[in-house]
């Protein structure tokens, strides 16, 4: 079953939004919102926001290629890898894709002089790096609402917002763990789910946070 939402029409680069709604559970506004916020910046029109069970056809991303194909789709864009099976290569074959967190651009494959098609271009984007100073309390705010889906020990421009805020009395971090919230509303934690690898953040960015759960 597919769901699909239409925005406004525009001359500029066409995308779609991308959500398989097995992976993003209860997340799956949050998942929206950034994707919308994304394509915005980014300068895309966003025609549809397409979501799909992993069971609601064959082949999801094939299938998804297919509505690429007919629109005339330019970009894609997914919350992460994990929404394409964590395989760029079949999507880059027809269109870029552009994953939120971390944000990433991967170039659609091109074909050389040979005929070859060559491997899709990973492009890192400096957006979620260190800011260059303290960041003023408006643009704090902004990057917490446009950094939405990133965790601040992955994000160090989030950090730097969340502590900004904190050290302003205009936001107060949570007094209970996630286990304790869990624990209170009975559900189980970790939550039920597909296991995340994780490296560990950089040890300015932890010493950073705790400075600032210290102050609240």
């Amino acid at each position: 079953m597919i769901r699909a939402t239409a925005t406004c029409h525009s001359d500029r680069r066409r995308a779609i939004g991308y959500l398989r709604t097995d992976i993003s559970g209860d997340h799956q506004p949050r998942h929206i919102d950034a994707i919308r916020l994304l394509a915005r910046r980014q300068g895309h029109t966003l025609i549809y926001i397409v979501r799909l069970r992993h069971d609601s056809v064959p082949y999801p991303v094939g299938h998804l290629l297919e509505i690429v194909r007919a629109t005339a789709t330019t970009t894609l864009i997914v919350p992460d890898l994990a929404h394409v099976d964590d395989r760029p290569g079949p999507v880059c074959d027809v269109c870029d894709l552009i994953t939120v967190c971390p944000e990433q651009l991967w170039m659609k494959s091109r074909a050389d002089a040979s005929g070859n098609t060559t491997e899709p271009t990973r492009l890192p984007e400096d957006w979620h790096s260190e800011p260059d100073g303290r960041l003023p309390l408006t643009e704090a705010h902004r990057t917490m609402q446009v950094h939405l889906t990133c965790n601040p020990l992955d994000c160090p421009r989030k950090a730097a917002a969340f502590t900004r805020l904190v050290e302003a009395g205009e936001l107060v971090p949570a007094s209970r763990s996630p286990r304790q919230r869990a624990a209170a509303r009975g559900i189980p934690y970790p939550p039920a789910g597909p296991a995340i690898s994780r490296t560990s953040p950089p040890i300015d960015i932890l010493h950073r946070l705790f400075a600032a759960l210290d102050q609240a």
